[in-house]
C-alpha cells in the first residue's frame, strides 16, 4: 500500500529519513515508537485543486441538508452525518420508481471513508441509497474531516464505530473504501478484546487492503527504520491493540463475518494493489470480487457504475 505518502511530503520525508536512519541505530525501540506515533497522525490541512474545491463545495451543499450528530467517545467526537430516505416526490426521475414495491422496513447504510478523507468523499452514493429506501450515515474517522483530534489508528476507529452503532442504532448495511475497509472488517470480526463482533447482512469493500503488516512495513522502509525499529513498530501495535500487527489482515478477519461481501477493486490501483482484492476474495467463499479497470484509487468512488452496482448489490425497494 502506497498511501503512506500522504502523511508527508518529499522534504520532509527526506529529513525524516536521515533522522530515523541515525536514531534507529543510537534507540530502535524508541525510534520505532515515535515512527508509529508519525504514521497514526493526521492533517486536515493542506492546499486543494480547483477540482477538489468544487467537489467538496457540491458534496458540503448536499450534506447540509443532513442531521449532524457529535458523537462522543474516548478520543473526542465523532462527526456523523444521517440522510432520511427520499419520499417518492423527492426521487430525481431519472429512477425507476415504477418498477418498484414500497419499502416496508427501514434499514441504514453506514459509509466509512480512507485515510486522509472524509465522509464528503462518499457523498455520491448517499442519494441512490436513498432512493433505494435506506436511511444512510456517514462519518467522519477520527482525526478526520469534522471529527475531532488528529491520531487515527484501529483500536481508537473500531471505538468511534461501536460508539456511532450505539447512539444512532444498528446498520445493517456497510460501504467502506480503501484503509476504512480495515475498519469495517476489525469491527465487524470482533478482533479487538475489548470490543464484541458486529452483526451486518451485506457488505462492500472498494479499494481494501489486505496486510497490515505490510502497510507497517511500507512505511517503515519509507521513513528509513532498520530491522529493529520496524520490530518495535509492529510492537507499538500489540501494545496498543492487544494482537498481533497479522490479526488485522482483512482477509482473515472477514471469515469471522457472516455477510454477503462485494469487493470492488481497479485493477491500475496505484496505492493500494489488485493482488490484495484478490487475497480478500479468495480467502471468503462469501465474496465476490468485481475489477473496474481504470478508476485508480480515488476516482473510482465517484464512479456512477461502482455507485449503480452497489446500490443493486445492497437492494432495497424504492420509497413511496
Amino acid at each position: 500500500m502506497n498511501n503512506s505518502d500522504s502523511h508527508v511530503n518529499s522534504t520532509i520525508l527526506s529529513c525524516i529519513r536521515i533522522v530515523f536512519s541515525l536514531t534507529s541505530k543510537i534507540a530502535p525501540r524508541t525510534t520505532g515508537h515515535v515512527a508509529f506515533r508519525l504514521f497514526c497522525t493526521t492533517s486536515k490541512t493542506g492546499k486543494k485543486s480547483l477540482k477538489h474545491k468544487a467537489i467538496l463545495s457540491r458534496a458540503q451543499q448536499q450534506f447540509a441538508g443532513a442531521r449532524q450528530h457529535m458523537v462522543s467517545y474516548s478520543g473526542g467526537t465523532i462527526a456523523a452525518y444521517e440522510f432520511s430516505p427520499l419520499r417518492q416526490t423527492e426521487i430525481p426521475e431519472c429512477s425507476n420508481a415504477s418498477s418498484r414495491e414500497p419499502q416496508h422496513t427501514l434499514q441504514t447504510v453506514l459509509l466509512v471513508h480512507g485515510w486522509q478523507s472524509h465522509a464528503l468523499f462518499m457523498n455520491k452514493f448517499v442519494e441512490p441509497l436513498q432512493s433505494r429506501g435506506f436511511r444512510v450515515i456517514a462519518i467522519d474517522l477520527p482525526g478526520h474531516g469534522q471529527s475531532s483530534g488528529s491520531v487515527f489508528h484501529l483500536p481508537l476507529a473500531v471505538e468511534a464505530m461501536h460508539a456511532v452503532l450505539e447512539e444512532l442504532g444498528h446498520a445493517e448495511l456497510m460501504i467502506s473504501h480503501s484503509l476504512g475497509c480495515a475498519v469495517v472488517a476489525t469491527t465487524l470480526a470482533g478482533t479487538l478484546p475489548s470490543y464484541p463482533s458486529v452483526p451486518v447482512s451485506k457488505l462492500v469493500l472498494i479499494s481494501s487492503p489486505d496486510s497490515m503488516s505490510n502497510i507497517f512495513d511500507d512505511f517503515s522502509s519509507m521513513v528509513g527504520l532498520n530491522a529493529t525499529a520496524n520490530n518495535a513498530l509492529h510492537e507499538k501495535v500489540t501494545l496498543l491493540s492487544g494482537r498481533a500487527t497479522e490479526d488485522f489482515d482483512t482477509s482473515t478477519q472477514l471469515q469471522q463475518v457472516q455477510a454477503d461481501m462485494l469487493l470492488i477493486h481497479s485493477p491500475d490501483d496505484k496505492e493500494i494493489s489488485f493482488s490484495q482484492a484478490e487475497a480478500i476474495d479468495n480467502a471468503n467463499e462469501s465474496a465476490d470480487l468485481i475489477p473496474m479497470n481504470g478508476l485508480g484509487h480515488r476516482r473510482i468512488i465517484a464512479s456512477e457504475e461502482v455507485i449503480a452496482i452497489t446500490t443493486e448489490f445492497l437492494g432495497g425497494n424504492l420509497v413511496s
